[in-house]
């Protein structure tokens, strides 16, 4: 039996990440045949197909997905040790960081973060994506670095550091007609119509939570993101439940006001996530440290 080396370790790598035997062998700069060579003999090497053309795509069998992160993390670490200078700087480094992030993410950490990169690393740039049911994948094949959120649902291969937790409380317009109190009771909180947010991955779902108590809000509007709700509940009399920091900032934004809330939903960490093959690299710990650093409350 044949020996693996780095050669084919990229071809399966790079097959894996874009799904494709052509695109691969584009961004190795090989022919399409040479590349499918290398994948028979892989392929032999494991006695497994590895990838299975399903419509246009090279889909991973199970193998594949387990020998994904290990071959992932040998050839960063090759790469690693090729690239090696002892220190990150960050002062004068204008690398790119691709984050994953929560719209809440967003409104409540980008601008910490904004200010700290601009007093202490003006040269570094992110580029920021919307976590969706991808991620985990994008991480693990070098897209994304790093990941903000609430992700309860990631495989073996990925670390994770809490930065801090998250709750929900409740906003109102600040001339809303009927809550003129400072407490709001449960009845008063069904008995108003809501602004409800379908806000998909990286967010805990209250509405789950109220159904498993066998109760139902009387639902005014669905929005897609937590980007409007404050525009929209302080132009109306609805109310929307929504996480705490995010309530300070529309706070600060808005004609608004804020309530505990009457029902005790659970409370969620807020976390940075990260791949393994990202783990040692000087680089990516600075980021993380940094992001613990500005964040953790």
């Amino acid at each position: 039996m044949f020996e693996l080396d780095c050669k084919l370790l990229s071809v399966f790598l790079y097959i894996y990440k874009f799904k494709s035997v052509s695109l691969a062998a584009e961004h190795l700069d090989m022919s399409q045949p040479t590349v499918s060579n290398i994948l028979n003999k892989i392929r032999q090497h494991y006695k497994d197909p590895l990838f299975l053309r399903i419509g246009n795509e090279m889909l991973p069998t199970e193998l594949s997905k387990q020998l994904f992160p290990l071959v992932s993390e040998a050839l960063s670490k090759i790469e690693a040790i090729n690239n090696f200078s002892i220190d990150f700087d960050q002062a004068i480094s204008d690398q790119q960081f691709t984050l994953a992030m929560t719209d809440v993410s967003h409104l409540v950490l980008l601008p910490k973060i904004s200010q700290y990169l601009k007093k202490n690393a003006s040269h570094i740039r992110l580029n920021v994506r919307p976590i969706t049911t991808e991620t985990s994948y994008q991480m693990a094949n070098g897209e994304i670095d790093l990941a903000l959120g609430f992700l309860p649902h990631l495989e073996n291969g990925f670390y994770q550091q809490k930065l801090f937790e998250q709750y929900y409380v409740v906003i109102a317009a600040k001339d809303h007609p009927r809550l003129t109190g400072e407490h709001l009771t449960t009845e008063q909180y069904l008995a108003e119509s809501h602004i409800d947010i379908d806000a998909g991955m990286g967010h805990y779902h209250i509405e789950n939570e109220l159904m498993s108590l066998g109760l139902k809000r009387d639902i005014l509007m669905r929005l897609p993101s937590y980007l409007g709700v404050g525009l929209v509940v302080q132009d109306t009399d609805a109310i929307a439940t929504v996480p705490y920091y995010l309530s300070e900032v529309l706070l600060s934004r808005g004609n608004l006001k804020i309530f505990d809330a009457p029902i005790v939903f659970p409370s969620y960490g807020v976390k940075q996530y990260w791949h393994m093959s990202c783990h040692h690299k000087a680089s990516h710990q600075w980021l993380r440290n940094m992001f613990h650093e500005i964040l953790v409350k």
